[in-house]
């Protein structure tokens, strides 16, 4: 059974809880050395970088760098998601191994081994997007942390931290890294309680409304302290920026909506009230008259589609792709950062699209209703990759156009690879490096560089070469 392991790599808006409570805690500084060991997209060394500390990261689908020797390691939410119990045991010591001082690892935290509607796959679940989760208790993730170290203390709850440098331990054990152990088992001290009301009103205005327990896993400490966490929110009144509030609110229904549009492609009909998650039962709950009402609003979501000029607003409100003014064209990598309404219309088209057909391009139409999946095999090792193959889908046809260029002496390349990307893609400022390269020596003002030969003849006139995305003289 293949995992699609790259999706629990999730979008973050600030930095993560573990790597926060290592900077509370005194650990972290600006003078230390910091590896983020399964990175995913990046969205904490992006956080770290701009507040002045020395980050490298490594993760094998986002960011496939050799990983460094490092003062500290963050090993984030990495363990539960790898289904094999031997390779994860072989990442927990490899990452301790390039630790010098100290490893954060941390795991998604539940009491309970399987819930209803969950399928069992190894020691954990298989959930609805293809991946996998291995849930452990407080107790049982100490103790697996202690078999790589005895030197290892909780931090919190699913943070435990693995001390390889005995005097750190000591400092951190008698406050001279400027901390103390936030807790004993069953005591919250002051500074943990201000803690959690905070991350409470944080995680209120992420979802535009109350959480869940599994969205946020300290909520019966709330309802114990408050008695609610409706009363909770009465008493941090002030604390709330309702603004901000509205703002995500409206962001979490059309979440929400977008994924019951998903399930009505999947499932070419209605989706059922027990489909969904509990997360989105509670958003249907909330949102709408009633979860009927929601599937109604789905349908329209849908039916807005059928609009060119709906697509074509989507196009020019994309933060992602190489806009042009017929197609927009985003890389595979990239998607999730697109309009959501568009990544839904990319998926009607994916539930025509052969399983077996292999791509890394999508071309959306402006002004069509066709999406072209293109494949450059080589697109991450070649400066400008060929054109193997495409296939296009005509979505007011239900049929599909295949061409293949692979046979072609004078196939189509590519060119500013980065344009295709998301920012924080691994590979981005090393495409943007040679697009700029070859901008200032003058080679992508012609017409005619859009295939293999002409673009070889032009290096060859101007007495350039490209060597691992370097531009040079010969």
């Amino acid at each position: 059974m293949k995992i699609d392991r790259q999706k629990t790599a999730i979008i973050r808006k600030k930095i993560s809880k573990p790597v926060l409570t290592c900077i509370e805690d005194g650990l972290l500084s600006v003078s230390e050395t910091f590896l983020d060991y399964g990175c995913g997209r990046g969205e904490d060394l992006i956080f770290l970088k701009k507040l002045g500390y020395k980050v490298s990261g490594f993760d094998p689908y986002y960011k496939a760098s050799l990983p460094v020797k490092s003062s500290i390691v963050n090993l984030g939410y990495v363990l539960n998601v790898i289904e094999d119990p031997s390779e994860r045991w072989d990442t927990f010591q490899k990452a301790y191994d390039l630790a010098e001082n100290l490893l954060i690892a941390s795991v998604m935290i539940r009491d309970t081994e399987v819930f209803e509607k969950e399928t069992s796959y190894s020691d954990g679940i298989i959930t609805s997007w293809n991946t996998f989760q291995k849930y452990y208790t407080q107790k049982e993730f100490i103790e697996y942390c202690q078999r790589i170290t005895i030197h290892s203390l909780s931090a919190g709850l699913g943070i435990v931290y693995l001390f390889k440098n005995p005097e750190w331990k000591s400092n951190f054990l008698s406050g001279k890294k400027e901390t103390r152990i936030r807790e004993k088992l069953g005591e919250i001290q002051e500074e943990e309680h201000n803690r959690i009301l905070n991350d409470f009103i944080l995680t209120y205005h992420e979802l535009g409304r109350i959480p869940l327990k599994n969205e946020f896993i300290e909520l019966k400490y709330i309802q114990k302290y408050f008695g609610s966490p409706e009363k909770a929110l009465e008493k941090l009144h002030s604390r709330i920026d309702f603004e901000t509030v509205r703002e995500n609110s409206k962001n979490q229904k059309e979440k929400y909506l977008v994924e019951v549009c998903r399930k009505i492609i999947r499932r070419n009909g209605l989706p059922k009230w027990k489909d969904l998650s509990k997360e989105e039962q509670m958003d249907s709950k909330i949102f709408f008259h009633s979860f009927e009402d929601s599937c109604n609003r789905a349908m329209d979501e849908l039916k807005s589609l059928s609009e060119l000029s709906e697509i074509s607003k989507l196009i020019n409100e994309s933060k992602v792709g190489k806009v042009l003014p017929d197609d927009i064209y985003i890389h595979k990598d990239s998607i999730a950062f697109a309009p959501q309404k568009l990544q839904i219309y990319l998926e009607l088209s994916l539930m025509i699209l052969p399983k077996d057909f292999e791509y890394n391009l999508v071309k959306i139409a402006r002004n069509s209703w066709h999406i072209t999946f293109l494949n450059y095999p080589e697109f991450n090792s070649l400066p400008h990759p060929n054109l193997h193959s495409s296939m296009k889908v005509f979505l007011h046809k239900n049929q599909l156009g295949y061409r293949e260029y692979f046979k072609s002496e004078n196939p189509p390349i590519l060119h500013r690879k980065e344009t295709f990307l998301h920012f924080s893609h691994s590979q981005y400022e090393k495409f943007s490096s040679l697009s700029q390269s070859e901008e200032e020596a003058g080679l992508l003002s012609r017409q005619d560089i859009g295939y293999r030969k002409q673009w070889e003849k032009l290096l060859q006139d101007e007495g350039y070469i490209i060597e691992d995305h370097n531009l040079r003289k010969r």
